[in-house]
C-alpha cells in the first residue's frame, strides 16, 4: 500500500513539473506578419496590433477563427497615435489558446455599412496550437 502511494506521489509531482515546464505567454504579431505560421501551447495569449482609423469608418474585424481553437479575449482596444482628433493609431485584438489544433485566422479592414465591397485591407496568419 505504501509503495503504491509513493506512486502516485511521484505521478502527481511529475504531472506537475510537466505542466510547469511550459509557462503560458503572449506572442505579439503586426501587419509584418501576415502569412506567416505561428506555434502556440494551450494557454498562450496571441495579440494582434494593426494600424487603425476608426475616424474614417473603417475598422478591423475578425473574419474567419476556428474559436475552439483560438478564443478572442474581449473587445479590440484601439490606441491613437497622439492626442489630435481624427488621428490614427493601432487596435490590438487578443486571443488565447484553448484547445490542440490548427486554425486561419482572417481579419479585415473594411467599413461595415459599405456592403458587397472588398476590404481595403487583410491580415492572415495559420495559428497550430500544440
Amino acid at each position: 500500500m505504501l509503495r503504491l502511494l509513493i506512486i502516485v506521489i511521484v505521478s502527481l509531482l511529475y504531472a506537475c513539473a510537466a505542466k510547469a515546464s511550459h509557462d503560458e505567454s503572449t506572442k505579439q504579431l503586426t501587419e509584418a506578419d501576415t502569412g506567416r505560421s505561428i506555434e502556440l501551447h494551450i494557454g498562450d495569449e496571441l495579440e494582434v496590433t494593426l494600424p487603425a482609423n476608426p475616424t474614417t469608418g473603417f475598422q478591423w474585424e475578425v473574419s474567419a477563427v476556428d474559436t475552439s481553437i483560438l478564443r478572442s479575449i474581449g473587445k479590440p482596444k484601439f490606441e491613437p497615435s497622439n492626442d489630435a482628433v481624427g488621428s490614427g493609431g493601432q487596435v490590438t485584438f487578443r486571443f488565447k489558446a484553448v484547445e490542440i489544433g490548427q486554425t486561419g485566422l482572417k481579419l479585415i479592414y473594411h467599413r461595415s455599412f459599405e456592403k458587397n465591397v472588398l476590404p481595403a485591407q487583410t491580415f492572415e496568419v495559420t495559428v497550430t496550437v500544440r
